[in-house]
């Protein structure tokens, strides 16, 4: 019900302290695409003055990144992200999913081998209707298809990161046993990723499990509306990793982490059997960067001179709180200089679905953090979330830059030379 949102609602004392942070805000100068704007909506829904389930409410709903910003500058400490998550939940109750959408989340998430199968169908059936770009980085269209022509995706690859490997890694005289949430783009998109976080690992001696069974942590669902099948993906990855015999549960996805951190036990909630279960693997899980920050990263590296910059990702930096470790980690590494951008938590824009409902907005979002890129002269970027570095790659791409984009565990797997 709607009226269940008006406890949040009633919070926004409606001083605009968002306006100033919102990058959909900077875009658009429209205070519907602003959170206090949107708490207006919500709470016009709420006292029926506005129908709900009219095409321009959902549109406006689905005009934000979750980046967390609004609620960071919050005077009020209104949760946003939880409100605006609520109200999609509610709307795709009241009017249910556009019939594509359902039929991604619902048929393919839901069903872990269909999902599988469809996207090793898509690794072969992808190069009729893309084509590798000239430098590279991805993947560019090859016809309209919905797609912006111009718009660099990364290639499903041929063999997923979880089929490369056994389910369990030991190394002698371990210092952590851990377990590796690979998530959905790092197994299927970046394997090669998984591979620097595997590579990492072993070579700072620790032993990793990586569950077969493990599936989509649920943020595509939720980010829709959709809670019951992310409240299914949660069920899943709670029986998948909440009993296993380890000291940590790595992610290396600020939106997965974000998941299993603090979504879990909210979706789980009302499931006394699971709810147990989701706190135990919520306390368990961490960013590889903070457990190689802990640890320590031992052996020889490799002088590698580059001057890099890190961005922070949304879900990362705010909702689990990973500032300070990614950057050690990349000071750690002989010939690397740390050039800050002015504004480094700055969303790029990416956030999942967002960029491929509104390609346009995200490429003039995307647009403001490559001009923070380009004004400290650095040669490479570093990301901890995936979407973010295929998302800053397109940017790169689209303005002829020269700039690498990499994920943190790339760039620190490059300092160990084999």
């Amino acid at each position: 019900m709607w009226t269940d949102l008006e406890r949040e609602v009633i919070r926004c004392i409606k001083c605009g302290a968002c306006q100033s942070v919102c990058p959909v805000f900077r875009e658009l100068g429209a205070e519907s695409s602003v959170a206090r704007g949107k708490i207006k909506l919500i709470k016009a829904a709420i006292r029926g003055d506005l129908d709900s389930r009219s095409a321009n409410f959902g549109e406006l709903l689905s005009r934000c990144l979750l980046c967390g910003a609004c609620q960071e500058s919050c005077p009020s400490g209104v949760n946003f992200h939880d409100l605006l998550t609520r109200a999609r939940i509610q709307l795709a109750e009241e009017k249910g999913l556009p019939l594509l959408t359902r039929l991604v989340l619902r048929l393919g998430l839901r069903n872990r081998r269909l999902f599988e199968v469809a996207l090793n169908f898509g690794s072969i059936g992808q190069w009729l209707m893309f084509r590798h770009a000239p430098e590279g980085a991805g993947m560019l269209p090859r016809l309209p298809m919905g797609l912006d022509m111009r718009r660099l995706v990364a290639p499903v690859s041929n063999q997923s990161f979880r089929s490369r490997h056994p389910e369990t890694i030991e190394v002698t005289n371990p210092k952590r046993k851990v377990a590796f949430f690979t998530g959905c783009m790092i197994n299927h998109l970046y394997p090669e990723t998984g591979e620097s976080v595997l590579k990492l690992l072993r070579r700072n001696r620790v032993s990793v499990l990586i569950p077969a069974g493990q599936h989509c942590c649920g943020a595509p669902a939720l980010s829709n509306g959709d809670e019951a099948t992310a409240i299914e993906m949660a069920k899943s990855a709670v029986n998948t990793f909440a009993a296993l015999d380890v000291d940590a549960v790595v992610t290396a996805c600020g939106s997965c982490g974000a998941m299993l951190r603090k979504q879990f036990p909210e979706l789980l909630r009302n499931f006394p059997k699971y709810f147990e279960k989701s706190q135990i693997l919520a306390r368990k899980t961490i960013d590889f960067t903070e457990l190689l920050a802990d640890i320590g990263l031992s052996g020889e590296l490799t002088k590698l001179n580059r001057n890099v910059t890190y961005h922070d990702s949304c879900h990362l930096v705010r909702i689990q709180g990973v500032k300070d470790q990614p950057r050690q980690l990349l000071g750690s590494i002989p010939g690397v200089t740390l050039s800050e951008m002015q504004q480094p938590g700055r969303c790029c824009g990416g956030a999942g679905s967002f960029s491929l409902q509104h390609y346009e907005l995200s490429r003039k979002i995307v647009q403001q953090k490559l001009n923070d890129i380009v004004a400290t002269n650095a040669d490479t970027v570093v990301a901890g979330c995936p979407m973010c570095v295929m998302h800053i790659r397109d940017g790169v791409h689209q303005n002829g830059l020269t700039t690498r984009v990499l994920h943190t565990a790339d760039l620190i797997a490059e300092a160990y030379d084999d």
